[in-house]
């Protein structure tokens, strides 16, 4: 063999034997496996991001590209770093689109989602308008609920203890988005 290292790992008298021919891109090929390893965990983990609570796993997931990006700058120069970047950054926006468009339409995905029409809903702002105004537990007050005041679903509280649904009820407070009732 001309020009080639060999390593070689031998235990006691006629024990284990290990060779490794480093000239034969052994120790390349077990490189190019954790840069390959790490990116597709790193993908996986950013795709999971949206599913998992918290920002661990993306921060992982992006601990892992940007490894096997350094790992390829290091040992095989910078186009070989320049390449996997833009390869992992294509891969990544392409993974997390599909992730994103796939997952609402799935089982699980829908379950995350909300698909209840907001466009009724009344921000904090315009809540204010609603101090003396009247209107009808439409779920008990205990002493949080929902009462239907000038057309509209509010999530409501009870000045003091329980109010039966059906009650009429009078607006008597209002700071922000908290709305609170009195049965009349």
């Amino acid at each position: 063999m001309s020009g080639g290292r060999r390593f070689i790992v031998a235990s006691g008298s006629g024990g284990v034997r290990f060779s490794f021919d480093f000239a034969r891109g052994g120790l390349n090929c077990i490189l190019m496996a954790w840069i390959i390893f790490l990116s597709v965990t790193g993908l996986v983990l950013v795709c999971l991001e949206v599913v998992v609570p918290g920002v661990v796993v993306g921060v992982f997931g992006v601990l892992c590209l940007v490894a096997a990006v350094v790992i390829t700058y290091i040992l095989y120069g910078v186009a070989a770093g320049n390449t996997a970047l833009l390869t992992l950054v294509i891969l990544s926006a392409v993974a997390v689109s599909i992730w994103v468009t796939v997952l609402p339409r799935t089982r699980f995905g829908g379950g995350m989602l909300s698909t209840r029409d907001l466009s009724d809903s009344r921000s904090a702002d315009s809540l204010e308008d609603l101090r003396g105004k009247r209107g009808q537990a439409i779920s008990p007050l205990r002493p949080s609920g929902t009462a239907m005041i000038d057309g509209q679903r509010v999530d409501v509280l009870a000045e003091t203890g329980l109010i039966e649904e059906g009650s009429v009820v009078l607006v008597v407070i209002v700071e922000g988005s908290k709305v609170v009732v009195r049965k009349v």
